[in-house]
């Protein structure tokens, strides 16, 4: 297979968040404000049909982390030390590396105690993580003190400030993954965000975005019209997503400062299933400009492209792997939809999947050496992780309903996607070993979700 030679599409074109036939929200103060904002009606839903993970054997030892109670100091109202403490344990428990214990709250260590390391170590805690809460003024300060239990060796002292009530989940945020590198190693996800797409009303569809926890749900076009894909960029400060605005779909970006990208892609009445490469600078997308849907690179810099596919087949929704040496697809090309990938110039393309007649939607794991994707399983999608070093593939989820679109958590130990077991699509979070499931979001029906990568401080 021979890519084309490029093709000079033309520029982009950039307008301003006031641009009329675009309205959005500026990513930079979403992060901050919530007044004014348009979040997704949440019902409580019992007894909800299960997606169960499927996956056996013995759970991953977690770490003994003691997590007591936060102290609050004179003038801090009893509800904001809760939620800071709530958030904090909530984020530690999710992360999937340590066992929490509270013998504070289990009796189990006299109060008199509580302030001594060692004392949790003989309750099996490894480590303990004590939480003060202190305001200054119309500040709250959060002071976060890891121990090691066994000598009392102080591993982390760290105070994060903010203004209450809105900051509140923040601060834990923050908090929370300081501690996870600082005994991991490894940055948190807790200040990760998820992007993804809701009804309004019967036929728009627009795009939103929440905190991982599925926390601060907000509203970031307000289009009138079908929006799908977002797509985070590697640096977390722009999103690319399909919109049906104009007369046929474009590709559009969003940036963190609120600015508006359109582009070009040159024909084509479907132009879909934008990603970014891993050094941000181009986008593979599909596109049926030439009378069949194939692969497609987009340069953002220049406007240039370059068709990377060339088969009478049907390929389309590209993913780059972390290295940017290859890109995983989806083709029909041996008669059924299955995984391929190919060298990022086009070249060298091999099937990846052979279980299953119906496989689609690969998300290539942060760490390179596993791939996501969806296969139809006794008439339903489930998710599969398919281990590219042995070959060995998982199956992650089971149960009622379709499970479409996974993508990977930047802690390559966590997927989300969209699921319907009850009928409605709604979005989950899963680990990588099938265990802990949770529902993100519920009310107005929510599609296509895409994990943002753990932004540079």
């Amino acid at each position: 297979m021979t890519p084309q030679s490029p093709a000079v599409a033309g520029p982009p074109s950039r307008r301003r968040l006031a641009a009329p036939c675009l309205p959005l929200l500026s990513l930079s103060v979403l992060a901050l404000l919530t007044a004014g904002l348009a979040p997704l009606p949440a019902t409580a839903q019992e007894d909800e049909p299960a997606i169960e993970g499927v996956i056996s054997g013995a759970a991953p030892a977690r770490v003994a982390l003691a997590v007591p109670p936060p102290v609050a100091g004179p003038g801090v109202p009893g509800p904001w030390a809760a939620e800071l403490g709530d958030v904090f344990r909530a984020d530690l428990e999710f992360s999937g590396w340590f066992g929490l214990l509270d013998p504070l709250g289990e009796g189990r260590i006299a109060r008199e105690d509580a302030d001594r390391p060692e004392a949790y170590r003989a309750v099996g805690a490894s480590y303990l993580a004590t939480m003060r809460v202190d305001r200054s003024g119309e500040r709250v300060l959060l002071r976060v003190r890891l121990f090691e239990t066994g000598g009392g060796s102080v591993l982390m002292d760290r105070t994060w400030g903010g203004r209450p009530p809105n900051d509140l989940r923040r601060m834990a945020h923050v908090a929370s993954d300081a501690v996870v590198e600082a005994l991991t190693g490894r940055p948190g996800i807790a200040t990760t965000r998820i992007a993804f797409v809701s009804r309004r009303g019967r036929k728009a569809k627009e795009v939103y975005l929440m905190d991982y926890d599925g926390a601060r749900v907000f509203r970031l076009t307000t289009t009138g019209t079908i929006n799908l894909s977002p797509t985070w960029s590697p640096d977390a400060r722009r999103l690319t997503f399909l919109s049906f605005l104009g007369d046929k779909p474009s590709i559009y970006l969003l940036d963190e400062n609120g600015a508006v990208t359109t582009l070009h892609p040159a024909g084509g009445e479907l132009n879909a299933a934008p990603d970014f490469s891993p050094d941000g600078e181009s986008l593979a997308f599909s596109s049926d400009r030439d009378g069949n849907s194939e692969i497609y690179l987009y340069d953002l810099r220049t406007g240039r492209e370059r068709r990377l596919t060339r088969h009478p087949a049907i390929d389309t929704a590209p993913c780059w792997s972390p290295t940017g040496r290859e890109i995983a697809f989806t083709s029909d090309r041996t008669g059924s939809p299955q995984i391929w990938i190919m060298s990022a110039d086009g070249t060298n393309p091999r099937r990846l999947t052979y279980e299953g007649r119906y496989n689609e939607s690969a998300a290539w794991s942060p760490e390179g050496g596993r791939i996501a994707f969806v296969s139809r399983i006794r008439g339903r999608f489930e998710i599969v992780i398919k281990d590219l070093a042995s070959g060995r593939e998982s199956i992650i989820t089971k149960g009622p309903g379709n499970k479409e679109n996974p993508r990977w958590a930047p802690d390559g130990r966590h997927l989300v996607f969209s699921a319907n077991p009850d009928g409605r699509y709604a979005i989950y979070v899963i680990g990588d070993d099938g265990r802990g499931l949770r529902r993100l979001t519920r009310g107005e029906e929510a599609f296509t979700p895409d994990w943002s990568p753990i932004r540079a401080r």
